[in-house]
């Protein structure tokens, strides 16, 4: 679930003082309220990379532990997703129908948990982007992308399609 946490913000500022932002209803860090990269409680700091928003900057987490990514699921979750090994155990970590997995840790703060996941120092390989719909994108086929490998990548991409490879 780092999707919208990458690439990190590079704006420098305070988080606190909480600044009150109408649209969300809640609060947003004061570094974002004078940003002009923010946008209706996002942010477009790689907007024209990814096409998507990405999540503001929320501070890092209090809690001590691996940062490292390992799948995650539980009985409520039917996928398997990628969260930093600290929140497995963590009693902040939430899940959000639309935002997906999130830091509930000050959440009286925001007026929700807004904050992502705390990767510390980890980062991806690649910045994951996404086809338009009504196209599939998969981590092997974005790798391929990444890696400007365009056999690998339409020979990913085909499996998923109809148009897909008939073994020889």
């Amino acid at each position: 679930m780092y999707t919208d946490a990458f690439p990190p913000c590079p704006v420098d500022g305070p988080i606190l003082p909480a600044v009150p932002h109408g649209y969300i209803g809640g609060t947003i860090p004061q570094k974002c309220s004078t940003c002009e990269l923010e946008f209706e409680g996002s942010c477009q700091r790689a907007m024209s990379q990814l096409g998507r928003f990405l999540s503001l900057d929320y501070g890092l987490c209090r809690v001590d532990g691996s940062t490292q990514p390992v799948r995650y699921e539980n009985q409520f979750i039917t996928s398997r997703v990628d969260v930093p090994e600290k929140c497995t155990t963590c009693r902040f970590l939430t899940y959000l129908s639309v935002d997906g997995f999130r830091c509930g840790e000050d959440a009286e703060i925001w007026g929700r948990p807004l904050k992502t996941l705390d990767w510390g120092s980890w980062h991806p390989e690649f910045i994951y982007v996404e086809l338009p719909q009504p196209k599939i994108t998969t981590r092997p086929l974005i790798g391929r992308l990444w890696e400007r490998d365009l056999v690998g990548f339409l020979k990913e991409y085909l499996t998923f399609t109809q148009w897909s490879v008939q073994p020889e």
